[in-house]
C-alpha cells in the first residue's frame, strides 16, 4: 500500500510538466568523473553532442546515457557532453538512475541514429509530461 501511494503520488507530481531546452549560456560541461567512455577521438568517429534540459522533473536525478548499450555518461540538469561513437547506426538511451525517488525510474529509453564518419550531432536529453527520459535531435543550439 505504501509503494502505490508514493507511485500514485509521484505520477501526480509529475503528469502535466516537462522539461525545457536550455541556452547555451547556462550549459556547463559535465564532470570528467561522470563521463566513462567514448571520450576519444578516433577515425571512423561521429562526434555526438548530449545536452540535458532544465525542469524541476526529474532535477535530483542523474540521466544516464548509454551507447550500444554502454553506459556513457551520467548528466544533470543543465549539463552538456560530448562523445565519440563509431559512425553507422547507433543505438542512444537514456533513463533516470539514483536512490529514493529516483529509483522508481521508468525503464530505459533507446532511439536508434544513423551516423556518418566526422559528423557531428547535437541532441536533446529531456523527460516528457510522463516521467520518461528521451532523446531527440536538435538544431537549437
Amino acid at each position: 500500500m505504501k509503494k502505490l501511494l508514493i507511485l500514485m503520488f509521484i505520477g501526480f507530481s509529475i503528469s502535466g510538466c516537462s522539461t525545457t531546452p536550455i541556452s547555451l549560456n547556462e550549459v556547463k560541461d559535465v564532470p570528467k568523473e561522470r563521463v566513462f567512455k567514448f571520450q576519444n577521438e578516433v577515425s571512423n568517429y561521429a562526434n555526438l553532442i548530449l545536452i540535458r534540459d532544465k525542469g524541476l522533473v526529474g532535477s535530483g536525478c542523474y540521466i544516464n546515457v548509454f551507447i550500444n548499450g554502454e553506459e556513457a555518461a551520467r548528466l544533470e540538469t543543465k549539463e552538456r557532453v560530448s562523445l565519440y561513437a563509431p559512425s553507422g547506426n547507433i543505438i542512444i538511451g537514456s533513463s533516470i538512475q539514483g536512490k529514493g525517488l529516483c529509483g522508481f525510474n521508468p525503464p530505459r529509453r533507446e532511439r536508434e541514429f544513423a551516423f556518418k564518419n566526422g559528423e557531428r550531432k547535437v541532441f536533446r536529453l529531456f523527460i516528457d509530461q510522463n516521467g520518461n527520459t528521451d532523446i531527440i535531435p536538435t538544431t537549437l543550439y
